[in-house]
């Protein structure tokens, strides 16, 4: 085994990390915008040891994997000296020696960063069980339920869109709900070359999206998701579309961003239907 790990280092990654510029890299860290989950693990199949760093102008530096305590959806623990918790909100606050002590000439802009010694930095998050800060997205881009609690839409997505066998999903919860609930569309290709090893028999995307085989590989990645996330911001219900998003109709932008407004407008009786607890609904195929 270490021998084929040898070979396939000297002839592969090697040139692989020739290439982009890693041949020589002793030491590898990433900040600013948080890195997708599936590029840090190229780069770790390189055999790169790659860290994600959190920090800011205001915070210094926050937190950081080390070496041998690298989580790829986290931006490891808190540093020493650095303290972190979350707030009934979700935002991420922070506390350390390393942090500024006011904006420049804006008090205003001040008392409302810095509060009983603990800077409001803006970010939504949550620490695991492991101690590890996770980012979920900026405040003032989560979404909020009935009872004031918020959460990050984007994060649930894109947590899902990881998954091999999920090609979208969309997220929903506002001030008259009082939980998440999700739609799903899976990716036939990945899904349908399952289901054939499988041997489990569809015609169309809409027969294999139904199939309560498929339901229980999704239910997986649902479940692995949910457990990166606080019980309030947990998908509880949530149903495999039987069509993708479509550009076309108008779900989606050209980018494939999702269009929520004329999402939920649309599939607003499915959305409905889960809010309800129903366990089947009629849809035109």
């Amino acid at each position: 085994y270490l021998r084929t790990l040898a070979t396939s280092d000297l002839v592969l990654l090697r040139q692989l990390r020739d290439r982009i510029g890693l041949s020589n890299a002793k030491f590898a860290a990433t900040a600013g915008s948080v890195l997708g989950e599936d590029t840090f693990k190229f780069i770790a199949a390189l055999g790169i040891k790659l860290r994600q760093v959190y920090g800011s102008s205001e915070g210094g530096m926050i937190s950081g994997h080390s070496e041998d305590d690298i989580l790829v959806e986290t931006l490891g623990p808190p540093l020493p000296g650095v303290e972190v918790k979350i707030s009934n909100e979700g935002e991420i606050l922070i506390k350390s020696d390393y942090a500024f002590s006011r904006y420049y000439k804006n008090p205003e802009a001040t008392s409302e960063a810095l509060k009983d010694g603990w800077w409001y930095s803006g970010d939504a998050g949550n620490v695991n069980k492991h101690g590890h800060i996770i980012f979920m997205d900026r405040v003032s881009e989560l979404g909020e339920l009935r009872s004031g609690e918020k959460y990050a839409p984007q994060y649930i997505e894109s947590g899902l869109r990881f998954s091999t066998y999920i090609k979208d999903a969309m997220a929903v919860g506002d001030k008259t709900r009082d939980f998440v609930t999700g739609i799903i569309i899976i990716d036939f290709e990945n899904v349908g070359r399952w289901a054939e090893m499988n041997r489990v028999p569809y015609t169309t995307f809409t027969d294999l999206s139904q199939k309560q085989e498929v339901a229980n590989l999704i239910r997986a990645d649902v479940e692995r998701v949910n457990g990166t996330l606080p019980e309030v911001a947990r998908v509880r219900r949530y149903v495999l579309l039987h069509k993708e998003f479509d550009p076309d109709e108008a779900d989606l932008t050209r980018t494939r961003k999702l269009k929520r407004e004329a999402l939920e407008e649309r599939y607003k009786d499915l959305i409905e239907a889960l809010y309800a607890g129903e366990k089947e609904i009629e849809v035109e195929a």
